[in-house]
C-alpha cells in the first residue's frame, strides 16, 4: 500500500468519518502529504553512496479557509502527517540530521486549494503526547486527569454498556503516567491484571467494559519559540 492510501487510512481512523464531510469540495489533507513528499524528494541531497539527507522541517503554508478547515484536526493531523513522512523517508533511503517536524501555517497571499510547502533543516525539542487508541480511534489526553466511562460527564465517551458512567481515569503530569480506577462496576485491568491504581507506560493495555485501550506516547516535535504545529502566520 503507498504513501497516499495509507495517509487516508490514518486520517480516517482519526477523524472517525468527519474526514470527506469536512473536506468535501476544498483542499483535502491527503493533498498536503502529495506536497511534503514531493518537497522532500527535490530536496534529498546524496551525502554518499549509502546516505541520502532529506531536510527535518517543513512548513506548508494554506490559503486562510483552507487554513481555518484544518485547524480543528490540531496534533493528530500533524502526528500523521510525520508518521507517514517518516515512512516515506524510510522507504525512499532517506536519513534526517534532526527530528522531522512539520507545521501548517496561513498565508493571505494564497488562493483557496493552493499549498506551499518550504523545507529546511533545523533542531527541535520533543515533546511527547500522550494518547489512547481503542476501535481504531485515537484520544490525545490533557495534562493531569482525562476520565474515560460511557456517559457524558466523561472527559472521553465510549458507547459499551459494560463501563460504568465514568469508569477510570488516566494522568499524565508531562514526564509520567498512571490509571485509576473511578469504583466501576465490572472493574480495570492493566495487562490482565484487576488494579485499583497504578503507573503504566507506553503501550500499556487499560480493559474496561468490552474493550482494550492502548495507552500510546507519540513523539512531538517543536520548534524553538513556537506554541503549536497548526499555527497563523502571525501567531
Amino acid at each position: 500500500m503507498g504513501f497516499l492510501e495509507n495517509f487516508e487510512k490514518g486520517l480516517e481512523r482519526i477523524v472517525n468519518g468527519a474526514f470527506t464531510k469536512t473536506f468535501k469540495s476544498e483542499l483535502q489533507p491527503i493533498e498536503i502529504a502529495a506536497a511534503i513528499r514531493a518537497e522532500m524528494d527535490s530536496k534529498a541531497s546524496v551525502l554518499s553512496r549509502d546516505r541520502v539527507l532529506a531536510p527535518n522541517t517543513y512548513t506548508v503554508s494554506l490559503s486562510l479557509p483552507d487554513f481555518k478547515r484544518m485547524q480543528p484536526l490540531g496534533d493528530s493531523l500533524i502526528t500523521e502527517l510525520t508518521d507517514l513522512t517518516t515512512k516515506h523517508a524510510a522507504k525512499q533511503g532517506f536519513q534526517f540530521g534532526a527530528a522531522l517536524a512539520i507545521r501548517l501555517i496561513e498565508d493571505g497571499g494564497l488562493n483557496l486549494g493552493q499549498v506551499v510547502v518550504r523545507s529546511t533543516s533545523e533542531k527541535h525539542e520533543i515533546e511527547w503526547m500522550p494518547c489512547l487508541d481503542v476501535s481504531g480511534k485515537r484520544f490525545v489526553l490533557r495534562q493531569g486527569e482525562t476520565t474515560v466511562g460511557r456517559d457524558a460527564t466523561a472527559d472521553i465517551q465510549i458507547d459499551d454498556t459494560g463501563l460504568s458512567r465514568v469508569h477510570f481515569a488516566v494522568a499524565w503530569d508531562g514526564r509520567g503516567a498512571s490509571v485509576r480506577d473511578m469504583r466501576s462496576t465490572n472493574g480495570t485491568k492493566v495487562s490482565g491484571r484487576p488494579i485499583s491504581e497504578t503507573g503504566i507506560t507506553a503501550d500499556t493495555v487499560i480493559s474496561a467494559g468490552r474493550n482494550d485501550f492502548t495507552f500510546r506516547l507519540i513523539a512531538k516535535t517543536v520548534p524553538a519559540g513556537s506554541a503549536s504545529a497548526i499555527e497563523g502566520a502571525n501567531g
